[in-house]
C-alpha cells in the first residue's frame, strides 16, 4: 500500500517543549489561549489521513466529553495521486473506529486548476476550504478544525519572507480565523509523529510531500535542515516565537489604526466608505496610513486577496489637485481621490437573470451560473443524499406544481430545514455571511411560488422526506466552472 502504512517506523524523536504524553495538555492550553472552543460547539474536522490531522481528530475526541462537542470528519479526495482512494478508505475506517460521522467528497482539482487558470496548489486550497465550509453549513457546525502545526507555521513564514511580505505576512498562519481553528498550531511535527507512535495511530503518508517540485517541500526538506545544521539548531523554535511576537504587535497596530479610521470616516454605506485623506496623510506615520487603507479595502471588499503593497502605495500617492483620480483594485473595487476625500467603493455589478424548468426525471443544464442538475424519482431513501448539500431528497407527493430554477427575487421567503417559521432569503444569506455578489449566482428551486431548495445550502422543511413519504425525488447539482 503506497499511501497508508500498516505500521509506523519506530524512531527516536526529540520533543520540543512537552513530553508526547502531555500533548493533550498543550492542546488544551492552545484552545484556552485563543478561545477556540466553548461548551457545546459543533466541530467539523478536516482529516486528510496524514499524521497531523489524524492526531488532531484523535486529540479532539479525547476532549469531546469535556467540551460536550459534536464532531464530524470531513475528507476531500483531490484526485491528484494514485493512493488518494486508499487514503479516503483509511479515513473512513478510522472514523468508524472513533465512532465519528464522516462526510467524504471527491473533486478533480487538476481539471479545476486548468479551468480557472491557477496553480494546482492554489486550486486545491480553494476547493478544500469551500468543501469544509459547505460541510459546516450542512451539519450546522460552529467551528472548522484544521491540522496546521508549528512546523507549518515556520515553513509558511519562510515562504512569505522569500517571496516578499509585510508585517501581516510575517505573523504567519492565524490560530483562529472566523470559524476556522487550528488547535495544533503550537505543536511541532516531531511531537505529532511521537504521539502517533504512542497511540498506535498508523496514519497515511502523502507521497507528494517528498517531491521537490513543490516550493513548500523545498523549504521543509532542504532549507530548514540546512539552517538548523549550519547556523542554529533551535531555528524552528526561534522563528515560531518571532511570529508570535509579531502577531501581538500587529494586533496593537490594528487597534490603533481602527481608532484612527473611526475619526477619519465621513460617509459609510454597504458599498462605499469615504474618509478625510488630508488628515490621514498629514497627521499619521506612513505605517499607520498603510494599515488604515488596508482596513478600508477589507471592509468594502470583504478580504484582501490579491491586494498588494503596490496597490496601497498607489492609493497613498493619489493627488487630486486637478479633478478626480481613480485606481482600479481587484474584485471590482476602486479607490477614488476627490480633493480632501478618499473613497473606496465597490462597482455596481449586474448578473444575467436565469430561469429554467427542471426535467424530472432527467438532466437540466444552467449555462449561467453554471450547474448540471440530475433528477430521478425513487421509492428508496439514500443515506448519501442526506450528507451532501448539493444532493437532496424531497417528498415528491408534496410538490404538486412544476419545478423551476431561477435566481433570487426581492421578498423571497422560505422555511429552512429544521425551522418552524419562515425566514427571508436575504436574512438567511446574511446569517451565513454569503458575499453580496455571490447571492445572485445561487440557483433557487421553486414549485409554483414556493421555494423548495436554496441550492447548496438548505431545503424547505415543508418538502422534506418523512416517515409518511412514499415517493422520493432525488436531485444532484454539480457545479460547472465558467469558461
Amino acid at each position: 500500500m503506497h499511501g497508508c502504512v500498516n505500521g509506523l517506523k519506530r524512531q527516536r524523536v526529540k520533543s520540543m517543549f512537552y513530553k508526547p504524553g502531555d500533548l493533550l495538555l498543550k492542546l488544551r492550553e492552545t484552545i484556552q489561549k485563543h478561545n477556540m472552543l466553548k461548551e457545546g460547539d459543533r466541530v467539523v474536522v478536516g482529516v486528510s489521513g496524514g499524521p497531523d490531522s489524524t492526531a488532531l481528530i484523535h486529540l479532539l475526541c479525547r476532549l469531546k466529553q469535556d467540551y460536550k462537542l459534536g464532531i464530524w470528519i470531513a475528507h476531500l479526495n483531490h484526485e491528484l495521486r494514485s493512493e488518494a482512494k486508499e487514503e479516503a478508505e483509511w479515513v473512513k475506517r478510522f472514523a468508524s473506529q472513533l465512532k465519528v460521522p464522516i462526510i467524504l467528497d471527491s473533486l478533480n482539482v487538476a481539471l479545476i486548476a486548468k479551468e480557472k487558470k491557477m496553480s494546482v496548489e492554489m486550486a486545491a486550497r480553494e476547493v478544500r476550504y469551500n468543501f469544509f465550509e459547505r460541510v459546516a453549513n450542512e451539519v450546522g457546525a460552529t467551528k472548522i478544525a484544521l491540522g496546521h502545526t508549528a512546523s507549518d507555521q515556520v515553513e509558511t513564514l519562510l515562504m512569505r519572507l522569500i517571496r516578499g511580505t509585510g508585517l501581516d505576512g510575517l505573523t504567519g498562519i492565524p490560530p483562529v480565523r472566523g470559524k476556522i481553528i487550528r488547535p495544533l498550531i503550537n505543536i511541532f511535527r516531531e511531537e505529532i509523529e511521537k504521539y502517533c507512535q504512542i497511540y498506535n495511530l498508523y496514519p497515511c503518508r502523502d507521497s507528494s510531500n517528498q517531491k521537490l517540485f513543490f516550493f513548500r517541500n523545498k523549504i521543509r526538506l532542504r532549507l530548514i535542515p540546512f539552517i538548523c545544521r549550519e547556523y542554529n539548531p533551535q531555528f524552528n523554535q526561534v522563528l515560531f516565537q518571532t511570529a508570535d511576537i509579531l502577531r501581538e504587535e500587529r494586533k496593537c497596530l490594528d487597534e490603533i489604526a481602527e481608532r484612527i479610521l473611526k475619526k477619519l470616516i465621513l460617509k459609510r454605506s454597504n458599498r462605499q466608505i469615504t474618509i478625510n485623506a488630508e488628515k490621514l496623510l498629514s497627521s499619521h506615520p506612513l505605517a499607520l496610513q498603510r494599515r488604515v487603507i488596508r482596513k478600508l479595502i477589507l471592509e468594502v471588499k470583504g478580504n484582501l486577496k490579491n491586494v498588494s503593497f503596490i496597490h496601497i502605495d498607489k492609493i497613498l500617492k493619489l493627488r487630486s489637485d486637478k479633478g478626480t483620480k481613480i485606481i482600479n483594485l481587484p474584485s471590482d473595487i476602486i479607490a477614488k481621490r476627490e480633493y480632501h476625500q478618499l473613497v473606496i467603493e465597490k462597482r455596481e455589478q449586474t448578473y444575467p437573470s436565469f430561469f429554467s424548468s427542471l426535467s424530472v426525471p432527467g438532466k437540466t443544464i444552467l449555462s449561467y451560473p453554471g450547474f448540471l442538475f440530475e433528477s430521478e424519482v425513487s421509492y428508496k431513501k439514500s443515506s448519501y443524499f442526506s450528507s451532501d448539500p448539493y444532493c437532496i431528497q424531497l417528498d415528491w407527493d408534496k410538490l404538486p406544481d412544476s419545478l423551476f430554477l431561477r435566481g433570487r427575487k426581492k421578498g423571497d421567503k422560505f422555511q429552512p430545514l429544521g425551522m418552524k417559521g419562515e425566514k427571508k432569503l436575504k436574512d438567511f444569506f446574511i446569517d451565513l455571511k454569503i458575499p453580496l455578489q455571490q447571492r445572485d449566482k445561487i440557483p433557487i428551486l421553486v414549485s409554483g411560488k414556493r421555494i423548495v431548495w436554496v441550492v447548496g445550502y438548505r431545503i424547505d422543511d415543508r418538502f422534506k422526506v418523512d416517515e409518511h413519504t412514499n415517493r422520493i425525488l432525488r436531485i444532484k447539482a454539480t457545479y460547472l466552472p465558467q469558461r
